[in-house]
């Protein structure tokens, strides 16, 4: 009984140690693999990035040595067309990159986007949207076909952004996949203005989350033309999208006319008279002080405070404000105006 515990317990030793030894040649033979993929990779850098600087921006001949033939090649490539596209804005460059890697570089990401593994995919559909491989459109719509992850639709969508906007807008319109706003923002902030301004033709008919990345996204854009499409939704049924709509008005920062936002000032919403507040700043005191100083009287104290801080910016606005706290009786409002000027003269 214990001859045969003991020769048990030996095999079971023998055994660990051949699946130790195992391992540590798997991990001995991968560590070699990249240490050989690393210096094919980094001679080519070597060898070819001046030659690419060259062809790139000093017009020179292209040569055939600068074809990858190889993943570490490729690799290298992708290094060099990853610190151009981000440090340099030129249209020929770009031009070039993409025509490049829709010629040398389809057949790689082509394979990559078949791989079983969702980092290989994921890594190929990064380097198709960054490269404008517009020729990998069909082999992306292929992938779309098989039960892909959330985050590879998203950048599939991205993809098509670019490529087919048609298509984009339909997938999205399409899509059961809610993704944040964060992430509808990235999305549209890249879109050419006349495809963005189509979220706002059909407005409802989008999620919640689309409807407030379309109104913030105008915000950064910055665009004169979507003036008009924010003021109609000042409107809206809901009170987040007025509310947003009239921060993006803000943000745009071109005041036409003051009636549109009047109504807002006597607003059952905090939130929107503080934008009005806000808004004001782009309008001559002369238009506006006495819808301010109803405001500087607001129960709230972040739109009291706002609206002393408009008043303070105007030319005559310090005055204005010593004016009110001579004449007025409401003690709080009083305040608000003495601090900001304590704090506006401070800073002379």
């Amino acid at each position: 009984m214990i001859q045969l515990s003991i020769s048990f317990l030996l095999f079971g030793i023998a055994f660990l140690v051949i699946i130790l030894l195992s391992l540590m040649l798997y991990l001995f033979v991968q560590r070699q693999r990249e240490s050989r993929f690393e210096k094919v990779c980094d001679r080519y850098l070597q060898n070819y990035s001046q030659l690419w600087y060259d062809y790139l921006f000093n017009q020179e001949l292209f040569s055939i040595v600068l074809v990858p033939r190889n993943r570490a090649q490729v690799e290298g490539v992708e290094m060099i067309f990853s610190s151009y596209l981000k440090n340099i804005t030129n249209a020929n460059v770009q031009q070039a990159i993409q025509q490049f890697a829709n010629q040398y570089l389809k057949k790689f990401y082509e394979k990559d986007l078949s791989n079983k593994r969702w980092s290989i995919r994921m890594n190929a559909l990064y380097h198709i949207a960054d490269l404008q491989m517009d020729e990998l459109l069909p082999a992306c719509q292929e992938l779309e076909k098989r039960n892909i992850s959330a985050e590879e639709h998203f950048q599939l969508l991205k993809i098509y952004s670019y490529f087919h906007v048609d298509l984009f807008m339909e997938k999205l319109q399409a899509s059961h996949i809610n993704y944040s706003e964060s992430e509808y923002r990235r999305l549209f902030v890249l879109l050419e203005e006349d495809v963005f301004i189509r979220f706002f033709d059909d407005f409802n008919s989008w999620s919640a989350a689309i409807q407030f990345a379309v109104i913030d996204t105008s915000a950064v854009k910055r665009n004169m033309q979507y003036i008009d499409q924010l003021k109609m939704l000042l409107n809206h049924d809901v009170a987040e999208i007025k509310i947003r709509a009239l921060k993006g008005l803000y943000e745009i920062g071109i005041i036409d006319e003051i009636d549109t936002y009047l109504p807002f000032v006597t607003s059952d919403m905090w939130e929107a008279r503080l934008m009005v507040a806000k808004i004001f700043k782009h309008v001559p005191l002369t238009y506006t002080y006495r819808y301010l100083e109803q405001l500087l009287q607001d129960e709230n104290w972040w739109v009291r405070s706002q609206a002393a801080k408009t008043i303070s910016e105007d030319r005559q606005g310090l005055t204005k404000l010593q004016q009110f706290i001579e004449t007025s009786n409401d003690q709080y409002a009083i305040e608000i105006a003495q601090e900001i000027i304590a704090r506006k003269e401070g800073s002379v």
